[in-house]
């Protein structure tokens, strides 16, 4: 019986203080200095990545074997697997081939000299030169000189016209008496 507010005692006895609760490690138990000075690397195991069937050209295949009914599909899809082709699609850990960031090519490197130069405000400036040019050529164009006169839509019709249509006899019945 166990006293009164009190719980009832273990009848196993403990061990010692100089027992160790938990794993003792014999051969890796230099503490703190060996975790510190020697990192445990695992090496990668090479694993097969097996890739998914490709119903799509196996069902090309079967199509063109002749196969017509569900029991020759799947007996043709048994006899010929054909999986998908690794298209370099990276797994965890996989590595980038060089110049992809996350599948897109990575942009070209910005031309730092020209910047230092100011290259892109002369090539900025010589097209607002440019630019001008040629508005003030237009301007020229549209000056009339005296005693000429601007032609307008008018006059060039006039001196343009229009081809005739040619005039069709067939119409719609109930367009007759229009």
């Amino acid at each position: 019986q166990p006293e009164l507010g009190k719980p009832m005692r273990n009848c196993y006895s403990l061990p010692g203080p100089e027992f160790t609760y938990g794993m003792h490690m014999h051969k890796r138990d230099g503490g703190v200095p060996e975790a510190i000075g020697h990192w445990d690397s695992v090496k990668a195991k090479p694993r097969k990545r097996v890739m998914p069937r490709d119903f799509v050209a196996m069902g090309r295949g079967a199509v063109s074997e002749g196969c017509t009914k569900p029991r020759e599909f799947a007996l043709y899809y048994k006899f010929k697997d054909t999986r998908q082709k690794d298209k370099g699609i990276l797994i965890h850990g996989g590595k980038a081939p060089p110049g992809m960031t996350f599948g897109r090519p990575s942009r070209p490197p910005t031309p730092f000299f020209d910047i230092i130069q100011h290259r892109y405000k002369e090539l900025w400036m010589e097209q607002q030169r440019a630019r001008t040019v040629v508005q003030h050529v237009g301007k020229k164009k549209l000056q009339l000189k005296p005693g000429e006169v601007r032609e307008n839509f008018t006059s060039f019709l006039r001196t343009h016209p229009l081809p005739k249509k040619k005039e069709s006899f067939w119409h719609l019945q109930r367009f007759e008496k229009v």
